[in-house]
């Protein structure tokens, strides 16, 4: 059914015109967090806010041929894993954390859901194995954030789908240190900062590009610049993290990836060479892998680079920098497991084909997108290597992100594995 009436006005989105509006009942999550629903035409409609089982009122912000794409502006009959957003800023229309309409204690399940369809339809496994791993706390969780000046040089997120920006104080998932901060300070508009601190040492880096503006407000103690460290606490090793590096979204959550990634790769233990591929700061090359195991890690971050060189002194580590789509591993090289952490887009075919040349009998890879994921699974299937497992962590609750951890095995001969 398709009605016409008065605008309505939907917070943090912009769409606040005359709009098409239809009645849908979503049937399940997909990737990137939206709700998919059928109109009365057959037509697939992807429903941003709505959850599965709904009644919901659907104002149409996109139709391109057979699919529309709309936000839900009014609940008729409401999920009983509903809940209003808890944080000001979200009800304003802040973008960052997404699910909060969810109740908390559902979203893994429903993020398991995703993983699961992207791997059947996507990856072909018949069956995926998925198991329901941890979860980091709802809120305060966030060391790393980034936020932006508004015309006033408030410190802002951006609203969803959205140029205008909503103000970042008493942001919910922010660690209290940086909660504390971003209130006193005064941007340049426009100017994009990022703050990170230190659970461990109390630490604060802040990043920007200088020149695109300045920051004002900082606390004397605070280190700026790309080149500007801080020490972190992970799994009973101190890291070296530049403010110009990736790092996960706080330690506790680093910590949860290195034990998910030690059950998925229990050889490990027995290693002689390993591979860690896209090895950001060194942080499973420092942790899973013992001290006398000869590992090789590949980043192609300079920063990166320079704080794994720090963090694996003493170790028996090769650190290279470069692409893993283009790196190669030498004759001498027999690994046994690589671990390989990619960023959103996954390995892809040049970094499968990198992988698998090493033909190690596992690989564990790291993935923050079920549909990389499925992709990566494809293809890591054509290269010789059998899915086996996944287990999921939340280390972005609030948000429909995933963190997934899958091992693979390969496949020497027919029905066989090394």
């Amino acid at each position: 059914m398709v009605t016409h009436g008065k605008p309505t006005a939907v917070a943090g989105c912009g769409w606040a015109y005359d709009r098409a509006m239809l009645s849908v009942r979503p049937e399940r999550f997909i990737a990137g967090g939206e709700t998919l629903a059928h109109d009365d035409d057959g037509r697939v409609v992807f429903v941003r806010g709505g959850l599965p089982g709904e009644l919901v009122a659907v104002e149409v912000a996109e139709t391109k041929g057979d699919w529309a794409r709309g936000l839900a502006v009014e609940i008729s009959e409401p999920s009983p894993q509903r809940r209003e957003p808890p944080c000001e800023q979200r009800r304003r229309g802040c973008g960052g954390c997404d699910w909060q309409h969810l109740a908390a204690a559902d979203q893994l399940a429903a993020k398991s859901d995703i993983v699961r369809d992207a791997l059947g339809r996507t990856g072909r496994v018949a069956a995926p194995d998925i198991r329901l791993g941890a979860s980091v706390p709802e809120f305060g969780y966030r060391t790393t954030i980034r936020v932006v000046g508004d015309e006033d040089g408030r410190a802002s997120f951006r609203i969803e789908r959205s140029h205008d920006l909503v103000h970042a104080d008493g942001c919910l998932v922010a660690d209290p240190t940086i909660a504390r901060v971003v209130g006193d300070l005064l941007i340049t508009p426009g100017l994009e900062v990022t703050l990170r601190t230190s659970v461990a040492t109390d630490e604060m880096t802040a990043w920007w590009d200088r020149r695109d503006g300045d920051v004002v407000g900082l606390p004397d103690t605070i280190s700026t610049g790309a080149s500007a460290v801080l020490h972190e606490d992970v799994a009973g090793h101190r890291f070296r993290v530049s403010a110009g590096s990736f790092f996960q979204s706080g330690p506790v959550g680093a910590s949860l990836l290195v034990d998910a990634v030690r059950r998925a790769a229990p050889e490990l233990r027995g290693a002689s060479t390993v591979l860690d591929a896209y090895a950001g700061v060194g942080l499973f090359a420092a942790t899973v892998v013992g001290a006398e195991v000869e590992t090789i890690t590949v980043e192609s971050s300079k920063a990166a680079v320079s704080d794994c060189r720090a963090n694996l002194v003493g170790r028996r580590a090769r650190v290279e920098l470069g692409d893993v789509a283009r790196w190669r591993p030498d004759d001498r090289d027999r690994i046994d497991v690589v671990i390989a952490d990619p960023s959103r887009t996954g390995l892809g075919k040049s970094g499968v084909a990198s992988l698998t040349r090493t033909e190690a009998p596992v690989i564990v890879l790291v993935s923050c997108d079920p549909v990389s994921l499925a992709r990566d699974t494809a293809l890591l299937e054509r290269g010789g290597y059998r899915y086996v497992c996944t287990e999921l962590l939340d280390l972005f609750p609030l948000t429909h992100h995933v963190e997934a951890v899958t091992r693979f095995e390969r496949v020497t001969g027919p029905g066989e594995v090394s």
